[in-house]
């Protein structure tokens, strides 16, 4: 039994970050494709950070050879008539809001349009591609503050207008947007406070009093609730179908001299730090893309492999480390006010890709934290008789891209445990990156046969004792839901049990991706 269809294949949305100089406001405008249309020969390969030749064409290019997307441009204006009628949904959009700002052109120009008059202007967009192509939604891709302006859109424009943001979007992808607002680690809030006060070229639109002003409706307020910008309602879109790009590489990051970057510290892609780069319960990928550049995640395999993935793959995969218990007690050589915190290493690579789809370390300032608090709540979601566990990572897979149907790819975890007093690091016994634990376990999805109730079968290896996955996983079931989902658990090495616990194990939760 095969349930998996392919993603729709519906117009692509381009929406442009921040631009905060004129001269930048004129380099926007004078592109075509605002940027988007950049590739790059670049690569980080080796351990060492050496570059080395590597070919991305750029994100348009990938798109129109690998699934035959179309643009739209005719002239002095974008639409999709010269295509023909059954082709117009695989086409490329470019939301050109600078426009209005830019000299360049034989109009005065200069004026800086707010978030929200750039959330209206992306929503009357939305409809004229529509209207052009006969789609019934449309795909919405955003660098930076493009993807605030669509955070505006779906969260105060459409409840404003009463509409449902779902009847127009279907899925949303954004690249290094602060979500949660751009912070620094000098100056204890003052840059922040100036930054916020004099508002200039609109940059304060990064702070908390315009974030909250342009992501609330008018009819809910803020009163009696704390804002926190990263919370995106459901009820005006739905979380699951946000997939975020969060950069770790701030190191490459060169705008203003790398003053930005000394700013907001090495845990950023450059400019906005890693915490801030998503919205909760959202999809997410960590890779070690600077915020743009040649290093840059837009113009990135890694970027462009999740991209595709999310838009038109037709597998997701969760994987959740559960049923495992850890000792945060301190040990007979520790003094009694030590804490204590497990951080995880986790890296997602898939057959026929040169990169890391997914990757959280040490050497990046990323990997997943669990400390006493955190471990508690993850325990508690179990009582409740939730799935409770540590999320490690959720990806998307093509069918058609595997051998045959059949999908392989590995997830590389590491446990280490790290001792603090007084928030100060101890290193009288630690001896720097070896965990506690570490394996890499192959994965192989392969169609089932047509008498079974899964949609496909499933075999594993841990790689310190087979690379080839040649174990079945035997579904029983409770794992077999037969409607496309399935979860498959996986037995952790003796190694990882005397860690975790002898019931620890990994739970991949694979289900049909639209």
């Amino acid at each position: 039994m095969t349930l998996f269809v392919m993603g729709k294949e519906l117009p692509i949305i381009y929406i442009r970050g921040y631009a905060g100089t004129q001269g930048e406001v004129e380099e926007t405008t004078d592109d075509p494709f605002c940027g988007f249309n950049l590739g790059s020969t670049h690569i980080r390969l080796d351990v060492n950070g050496n570059a080395d030749f590597f070919a991305f064409e750029s994100p348009l290019v990938r798109l129109m050879s690998d699934h035959g997307y179309r643009e739209v441009y005719d002239g002095a204006i974008q639409t999709a008539k010269p295509i023909e009628s059954t082709a117009r949904t695989k086409s490329i959009w470019i939301y050109r809001y600078y426009d209005p700002t830019s000299k360049t052109f034989d109009r005065p120009g200069g004026r800086r349009l707010s978030i929200e008059e750039a959330a209206a202007g992306l929503f009357d967009f939305i409809r004229t591609v529509k209207d052009e192509t006969g789609a019934a939604k449309v795909y919405l891709v955003a660098h930076s503050m493009g993807g605030l302006i669509c955070r505006c859109l779906v969260q105060k424009l459409y409840p404003d207008k009463s509409a449902s943001a779902a009847s127009d979007i279907d899925k949303i992808f954004t690249f290094g947007t602060p979500h949660g607002g751009i912070e620094f680690n000098l100056g204890g809030g003052i840059i922040e406070r100036v930054r916020d006060l004099i508002g200039a070229n609109n940059s304060d639109d990064f702070g908390p009093k315009r974030m909250a002003q342009y992501l609330t409706p008018k009819k809910a307020g803020a009163k009696g609730k704390k804002f926190d910008p990263r919370e995106l309602p459901g009820e005006a879109f739905d979380p699951a179908r946000v997939f975020c790009i969060v950069g770790t590489n701030a190191h490459d990051y060169e705008v203003a001299m790398g003053l930005s970057r000394t700013l907001v510290g090495p845990q950023s892609d450059g400019l906005v730090q890693i915490e801030n780069a998503s919205v909760h319960r959202s999809h997410r990928a960590y890779i070690h893309r600077s915020h743009s550049g040649r290093y840059g995640m837009v113009n990135s395999e890694e970027g462009y492999q999740n991209l595709q993935r999310f838009f038109f793959g037709d597998v997701k995969v969760k994987a959740v480390l559960c049923d495992f218990t850890l000792d945060f007690a301190p040990g007979p050589k520790d003094d009694k006010d030590t804490e204590i915190s497990y951080q995880f290493e986790v890296e997602i690579a898939i057959r026929g890709l040169p990169i890391l789809m997914h990757e959280r370390s040490f050497d990046h300032f990323c990997p997943v934290p669990l400390n006493a608090e955190q471990y508690a709540e993850q325990m508690k979601k179990g009582v409740k008789g939730k799935k409770g566990g540590l999320p490690l990572f959720t990806s998307f897979l093509m069918q058609k891209l595997g051998r045959g149907g059949t999908m392989r790819y590995m997830l590389r975890l590491a446990v280490f445990c790290r001792k603090f007093r007084e928030g100060s690091f101890l290193v009288r016994d630690h001896v720097e990156r070896l965990p506690l634990w570490s394996d890499r376990v192959v994965l192989e999805l392969a169609p089932a046969t047509p008498d079974s109730e899964a949609p496909f079968s499933a075999r594993y290896s841990w790689v310190s004792q087979n690379l080839e996955p040649v174990t079945p996983i035997e579904l029983d079931a409770a794992d077999a839901k037969g409607d496309g989902q399935m979860d498959v658990f996986i037995d952790l090495p003796r190694r990882a049990r005397e860690i975790l616990g002898e019931k620890a194990r990994l739970r991949f939760e694979t289900s049909v991706w639209d």
